[in-house]
């Protein structure tokens, strides 16, 4: 029998519950029993989009990085210079995390670190079913291409794309780890600027001649 096919909003709305719960009780204590509740629908159907918890994590996971990484697909793909290209990616990993933190959605970042260390932990250890370091290079092969069109158009130093892709992603990543920890203590506007100014031209004073 071919399976019926599956109600998008009642898939989100299963996730939107979880988080909910998840950020009440934890990961460990949250129950699907009372995700179902928080849902409004049986327990036995959230188990008809999902097998396990574990799944329901993967599924929270990819949903919050699908929201991010919306945007920086819609400044990668957009036909500019490669170096404006990076200065508004730069720009709206800042903007995104304070609409983020700013909203009735800032808890969804806990839950999301909370689910990607417990994640990894599964992963190194062999016993988890979800790959987070593939789903990461998922996300590296969104970033390449522009990275590629940099080097290619002689914009870019001629470094390994893949080992550039990986380096502006884990800056990116640290960038939205400690800003959403300290983020009261630094103003936005200076912290673009800087960021910017030491990806694209380095950390190091120019050398005049003689010197």
């Amino acid at each position: 029998m071919t399976p019926l096919p599956k109600d998008e909003a009642k898939r989100k709305r299963i996730i939107a519950a979880a988080i909910r719960v998840f950020a009440h009780d934890g990961l460990s204590n949250g129950k699907i029993a009372t995700i179902a509740e928080k849902a409004g629908i049986g327990k036995g159907t959230v188990y008809e989009y999902f097998s396990s918890k574990e799944e329901i994590f993967a599924a929270v996971f990819k949903d919050f990085f699908n929201q991010m990484i919306a945007g920086y697909t819609q400044l990668i793909d957009a036909p500019m210079d490669p170096v404006k290209k990076i200065e508004l990616v730069f720009d709206y990993s800042y903007d995104y995390l304070d609409q983020l933190l700013e909203d009735e959605h800032g808890q969804d970042w806990l839950i999301f670190l909370e689910i990607f260390l417990q994640g990894f932990r599964d992963e190194f250890k062999g016993i988890g079913k979800l790959s987070f370091s593939t789903v990461l290079r998922e996300i590296y092969n969104i970033f390449k291409p522009f990275v590629d069109e940099g080097i290619q158009a002689g914009v870019f130093k001629p470094l390994d794309s893949e080992h550039v892709t990986f380096i502006l992603f884990a800056a990116l990543d640290g960038i939205s780890l400690h800003y959403f920890i300290n983020r009261d203590h630094y103003d936005n506007e200076k912290l673009k600027t800087i960021t910017k100014e030491i990806f694209l031209n380095g950390l190091l004073k120019p050398q005049t001649e003689g010197a």
